[in-house]
């Protein structure tokens, strides 16, 4: 026993002192290195606000990207809107105007705004002359879309006439469990967020950017998209009692919200569910977000696109390589675009 813990001493020690002359040889010799690294990094952690909503996107906010090991270019115009090719501004808002309104897969983590699927909506709509806004952020949920479409609409001065709700899997986990709203109307979240850690350890140390990298370009990096609670819940009866059918209510309440406003505006509602690769390696085809949803808006008059079909149409493996990036659950740009030939076929002209 003391040989081994002698051995795991000298382990530790060893592991101490590799991580010391990493952190030191990069921020000196390296620091080159360092710099583009957690650039790529902070410019995730750098281009998000705090607001009574929870949050938001920095406006004028203009760098590259990084996403496993993809890399990308990323833009906010003055109004903290994701913005690109086809995004509109100052000259378009005498357009009839869209919103759409999501989490991260609107925003388009992980992809370029022009091969997002917004980004694809949003140059279709411009050549139909209208302007579709992206009003997406990451980790946003029913709880904030409301919320985030009222203050668009004021920093615009311009209510639209139609409104895309992509609602994710994720979406009932975050209003059932993550965010709440106190008493001063203020949303607010709870639990520690390990994203700020992770982008530290990549940006400073190259021992674990080295052993990231190596991961990403493994066969072993599929795994991480598969065994996410945050899309089991559908699958698991388990998850479903403990918050899933609370989460769901909670949603519904909030996007009851969205129809109410465009009872107010003379606008439409659309809502688009899709899939999260656990659903797709499951056969998840008919899950209970699309069921649920579905009846949910034939109750409203809200039009509904079933966004996990075109997943299906192939086996679940060729789906998942080519749709979604590996090692994630966010969409590849083959996954973008079919998400949004589902859309446009569904809706014909916006």
């Amino acid at each position: 026993m003391k040989r081994v813990l002698r051995t795991l001493g000298q382990a530790f020690v060893i592991l101490v002192i590799t991580l010391a002359l990493d952190f030191v040889l990069l921020a000196t010799v390296f620091s080159g290195w360092k710099r583009n690294w957690a650039d790529a990094a902070t410019a995730y952690t750098q281009a998000y606000i705090s607001t009574a909503y929870h949050h938001d996107l920095a406006p004028n906010a203009k760098s590259k990207r990084a996403w496993g090991n993809i890399t990308y270019s990323w833009q906010t115009d003055r109004y903290g809107f994701r913005i690109g090719a086809c995004a509109p501004g100052e000259a378009e808002k005498d357009r009839p105007a869209i919103f759409v309104i999501g989490d991260s897969f609107v925003e388009g983590i992980g992809s370029s705004y022009e091969k997002s699927f917004a980004g694809l909506m949003a140059c279709d709509a411009a050549m139909q002359g209208k302007a579709l806004w992206n009003l997406g952020v990451a980790s946003y949920s029913p709880v904030i879309y409301h919320r985030k479409i009222r203050a668009a609409a004021r920093k615009l001065g311009i209510k639209p006439t139609e409104i895309y709700v992509f609602l994710d899997l994720s979406d009932i986990d975050d209003d059932a469990n993550i965010y709440k709203v106190g008493e001063d109307g203020i949303v607010r979240s709870a639990g520690f967020n390990w994203y700020d850690v992770g982008q530290f350890i990549l940006g400073n140390f190259a021992t674990f950017r080295l052993l990231y990298d190596v991961y990403l370009s493994s066969p072993l990096s599929t795994f991480g998209s598969l065994g996410r609670e945050r899309a089991r819940w559908t699958l698991d009866p388990a998850l479903m009692a403990e918050w899933g059918r609370r989460g769901l209510e909670l949603a519904g309440n909030n996007l009851e919200r969205i129809v109410a406003i465009c009872r107010e505006w003379d606008c439409r509602v659309t809502l688009v569910v899709y899939p999260w690769p656990d659903n797709v390696a499951a056969g998840d085809r008919d899950s209970i977000q699309v069921t649920h949803w579905r009846a949910w808006a034939a109750a409203r008059n809200v039009r509904f696109i079933d966004g996990f079909a075109p997943f299906f149409r192939e086996p679940a493996e060729a789906a998942l390589r080519k749709y979604f990036i590996a090692g994630d659950t966010h969409l590849t740009e083959l996954g973008n675009r079919l998400l949004f030939d589902e859309v446009r076929s569904a809706v014909g002209d916006y």
